[in-house]
């Protein structure tokens, strides 16, 4: 790794999709051997759905899960459809012949729909944005990337403790009102369990959707007849454009072996969701971007209905749009964790 710690990757679609349910391998820090080095983070944001397993998980996640659920689905689908018409307005008063589609389109139409539906105060949505980039490039070896990280970290916590505070006492129509509302048999979520389950939304959910929108437009720009049969190959296009090359590292709770290798009790290991989607051994069977198994992301509703409402927009919009530098100058951010775009400069000839 980036770091200098050793872990173990595994790519093969039946080897991946077998490890992500399996209970051998354990998200819970607390069982690693002491080769992996994380973001430190502090206990209000750290004790997320990406640190536990077990009851422990089901507790939260069964909790969490209602604000998803088909009942929500068409509020959700209301809010996502209006911020991003809202947006191309913007875009259609605002924009010259060339502009940057991440910053323009890709970026603030996750940034409030994430930000409106937990219910983070308008005004904090660009900082949002901001602290996701640092957590998602840090890289050890890189000056002043560790002081940005702890800034992030420390704005994060402080954010979100702040706005759970606010929903107890004037709560709304939002993810966090309806999370400080749930009960486990009279067994409310604790303010660290709140303060970390909007944290682990905004992070994943905006950084997945930023970076998938903008893969998805690089991609279809670059081809003869980008909304083409976009209905059918939607699911295909969204794969291929998966901005996430690993689920979430896991530690061995115990040796486990996989083919002619053995993985030591508390060694890390990467579930490459690249390599598994496009193992010829798949043939045909679901995709794994979002994972599988009790871990399966609890924002994949929301990421898909962004997709949705911001792709085919665009070149409705825009059906001349193109880019305005050759694909081979287009710039990626320099992280294994998510890979995105650092911009899309585009030509929107109408």
């Amino acid at each position: 790794m980036p770091g200098g710690q050793q872990v173990w990757v595994v790519s093969g679609y039946d080897e991946v999709s077998a490890l992500l349910a399996d209970a051998r391998l354990s998200v819970d820090k607390r069982h690693s051997g002491g080769g992996y080095s994380g973001f430190s983070l502090p206990p209000a944001l750290d004790r997320n759905l990406l640190n536990m397993d077990g009851a422990e998980h089901s507790r939260i996640r069964r909790l969490a899960a209602p604000a998803f659920s088909r009942r929500s689905a068409e509020s959700l689908r209301n809010a996502v459809t209006g911020i991003s018409a809202a947006t191309f307005r913007t875009l259609d008063e605002n924009a010259s012949d060339t502009v940057d589609l991440l910053e323009a389109i890709c970026v603030p139409v996750p940034a409030l729909a994430i930000g409106e539906l937990l219910g983070i105060p308008a005004d904090r949505h660009g900082e949002l944005r901001d602290a996701a980039t640092a957590m998602v490039t840090f890289d050890a070896s890189l000056n002043g990337s560790a002081m940005r990280l702890v800034e992030a970290v420390t704005w994060l916590a402080e954010t979100f403790t702040n706005v759970v505070r606010s929903k107890r006492d004037e709560p709304g129509d939002d993810l966090i009102s309806g999370w400080v509302r749930a009960r486990d048999d009279a067994d409310p979520l604790s303010e660290d369990e709140l303060v970390a389950l909007a944290f682990l939304m905004m992070l994943a959910g905006l950084e997945n959707a930023v970076h998938l929108c903008g893969n998805i437009f690089a991609a279809l720009l670059t081809s003869k007849d980008p909304l083409g049969d976009w209905s059918g190959r939607r699911r295909e296009i969204i794969e291929a454009a998966n901005p996430l090359p690993f689920a979430i590292r896991r530690f061995a709770v115990e040796s486990l072996t996989i083919g002619d290798r053995t993985i030591p009790t508390g060694d890390t290991v990467l579930l490459s969701l690249f390599g598994a989607d496009s193992d010829p051994a798949r043939d045909g069977r679901p995709s794994l971007m979002f994972g599988r198994g009790p871990h399966y992301c609890l924002g994949a509703q929301v990421t898909d209905l962004i997709v949705d409402a911001v792709i085919p927009e665009l070149f409705v919009r825009y059906p001349h749009v193109r880019l305005a530098i050759p694909e081979s100058e287009l710039e990626y951010r320099s992280s294994w964790r998510a890979h995105g775009l650092v911009t899309l400069p585009v030509t929107l000839a109408r």
